[in-house]
């Protein structure tokens, strides 16, 4: 339902804390992303910046909310007017 003007309840303020939470993980990928290119490892560069992308990719899907509405199994799907 959400708070009243100029308050703040429980749940608007998880919300701020997730939403700033993304913020910083964002800036801090974004920073990691623009700076990659720059790790010299000698020989083991080439194998590292592949895992490195791999991780920060999970990182982001798991940040994501890729959850998706469900069809109950018990509602098929009824034509308007029946």
């Amino acid at each position: 339902m959400g708070s009243a003007k100029f308050n703040l309840d429980a749940g608007d303020l998880i919300k701020v804390l997730k939403n700033g939470l993304l913020v910083a993980m964002a800036a801090f990928l974004t920073y990691i992303m623009n700076n990659i290119q720059v790790i010299d490892l000698g020989q083991y560069t080439a194998l590292l910046i592949p895992i490195v992308t791999l991780v920060l990719d999970t990182i982001i899907k798991w940040a994501k909310d890729n959850s998706q509405d469900v069809a109950s199994p018990d509602a098929p799907d009824a034509p308007e007017g029946e």
